[in-house]
């Protein structure tokens, strides 16, 4: 197939309207993974809280720092990306609406001073990080939460029977049967999806532990898709997800996101 020239390309026609949107587009744009995305969250929330905590106003660039928070969570999430690969479209998404845009080659002064300063700008976010990148994330968590709420109807304990052990049959079980992972299932995907919003917010990736996140995230999900626990939520927290939750922390999360709906 013959390629298109870029003069007869048809024009990207999405905007990002702030750093939050053009982090989620790039996140789509380069492919990486959602906890690439959420990581980028992270840095970028914990940037603007050292300068809000010192009453000073943000200096660089929000969009040049949104693209330094996902490239060094590309690195932090073994998901890397040349910055060539983030640059090349961020230009295009912020050039699109400007009469005598051009392309960004590479090389070219204009590349090179982009890199350039996307370089700085990553330092001077890995010193506000205190080069602290691999930062535990709730994803890490839903696995065994979900485990012990949904994953017991399928476990057989209690003298209950219970479905086909899907986790441990054979491959070629899975494959006939196309038996989707766990992590594969809906209320899976709903959680860490509502993990990646989480991390959007200020007060939440700044304030709460990486546990509370994916306990609140959890509930709230499990809360959409109509099903309650029965039991106080002390109760729950203690026996099923992790005694080391402060109650009124959790109480405060599930508010947080539902705020986000």
């Amino acid at each position: 197939m013959a390629s298109v020239s870029s003069s007869t390309r048809t024009p990207a026609m999405l905007l990002a309207t702030g750093p939050i949107s053009l982090l989620t587009l790039m996140a789509d744009v380069i492919r990486v993974p959602e906890e690439c995305l959420a990581m980028s969250f992270l840095y970028l929330n914990r940037y603007i809280k050292f300068y809000r905590s010192q009453g000073l106003e943000i200096p660089l660039d929000q969009n040049m720092l949104a693209l330094a928070s996902l490239s060094l969570a590309s690195k932090a999430t073994e998901a890397s990306r040349r910055l060539r690969d983030i640059l090349l479209p961020a230009w295009r998404l912020m050039q699109q609406n400007k009469p005598d845009a051009k392309p960004l080659i590479v090389p070219s002064e204009t590349y090179d001073a982009l890199r350039a300063a996307l370089v700085q700008t990553e330092l001077i976010l890995l010193r506000v990080l205190k080069f602290e990148l691999r930062i535990l994330l709730a994803f890490e968590f839903i696995p065994s939460y979900l485990k012990r709420t949904v994953g017991v109807l399928n476990s057989g304990e209690g003298g209950w029977g219970g479905t086909d052990d899907y986790d441990h049959c054979t491959q070629e079980i899975k494959e006939s049967g196309q038996i989707a992972s766990f992590m594969e299932t809906g209320v899976a995907k709903a959680c860490t999806a509502s993990i990646v919003e989480a991390y959007k917010d200020y007060q939440l990736a700044n304030f709460f532990t990486a546990r509370t996140i994916a306990a609140a995230c959890l509930y709230v999900t499990l809360r959409k898709r109509g099903l309650f626990i029965q039991a106080d939520i002390a109760s729950w927290l203690r026996s099923s997800i992790s005694r080391s939750i402060d109650v009124e922390d959790f109480e405060d999360a599930v508010s947080g996101l539902q705020k986000l709906e």
